[in-house]
């Protein structure tokens, strides 16, 4: 009789776990599946898997040219024909590093692994309309190695049925670049062919780049605010511009260089 009563008050419970093995929790994800380098998406062996989804994954709210130490406000959206999503998100520097600091928004948690860090859903969306997005925050670093940052991200496109089948990712990498501050000197030991000064800056900033090029200042939303063209040495009138960072960009031959300065 004890027998029967421990098999019968076992077998339950062994069905819930074998069915609950099949089931994964979309709050709070694992970390380590943005398809960055050296991970994977959701979309991997043991994980989600069978869905053919189509659509795109991106993100807005930053300029192609960011600023040190500025915080930016960036929605990620899935644009899919799924009927649920999730999505990750890390940003990195040329070696692969943690560049700047992410912050959640509604719906959003940070996660911290293997020195970098996460931002991913803390609940998973419905699509409407073919889409479902998240807000947060990233405050760009003071400096990173040769200039470069890149946010990679995926989401996954799910069918909602409770379980990891029936579902696929899709996956994406956005660049931006942020230039060294020059010192009051215009000395900017990144890009010895520019040099900017000075900075702080009132009314006036002095441009020095070897050729021609064309100049053109943007505010720290990436809108462009001055242009003109130069050749050696240019002085810019900023007397009309708000308080706050400028980065200015120079294009040569194709090739762009730029630095920033402080309007006081």
């Amino acid at each position: 009789m004890i027998l029967k009563t421990l098999t019968f008050t076992l077998l339950p419970m062994a069905v819930f776990m074998v069915l609950s093995s099949t089931l994964i929790d979309p709050n709070n994800p694992p970390t380590g599946r943005t398809g960055a380098p050296g991970e994977t998406t959701c979309q991997a062996s043991g994980c989600h898997s069978g869905g053919s989804y189509a659509g795109n994954v991106g993100i807005t709210g930053l300029p192609d040219t960011v600023v040190a130490n500025q915080t930016y406000t960036i929605t990620l959206t899935n644009e899919s024909n799924a009927i649920r999503a999730g999505y990750q998100l890390t940003v990195l520097d040329e070696a692969n590093s943690k560049a700047g600091i992410l912050s959640a928004g509604t719906g959003s948690s940070i996660g911290n692994a293997a020195g970098r860090q996460y931002v991913r859903q803390s609940s998973p969306k419905n699509l409407t309309n073919g889409a479902a997005s998240w807000t947060f925050n990233w405050v760009a670093p003071e400096s990173v190695e040769n200039d470069s940052i890149h946010f990679y991200f995926a989401t996954l496109c799910a069918n909602s049925n409770g379980q990891k089948t029936g579902d696929n990712a899709l996956k994406s990498v956005h660049s931006v670049v942020l230039p060294a501050i020059v010192s009051g000197t215009g000395e900017l030991a990144k890009s010895p062919k520019i040099k900017l000064y000075p900075s702080p800056a009132t009314d006036f900033v002095n441009v020095v780049f070897a050729g021609k090029s064309a100049v053109e200042v943007l505010d720290i939303n990436g809108k462009s605010v001055l242009s003109t063209t130069m050749e050696s040495v240019k002085k810019l009138d900023i007397s009309q511009l708000e308080a706050g960072f400028y980065v200015v960009k120079l294009e040569s031959e194709g090739k762009f260089v730029a630095t920033t300065f402080f309007k006081k």
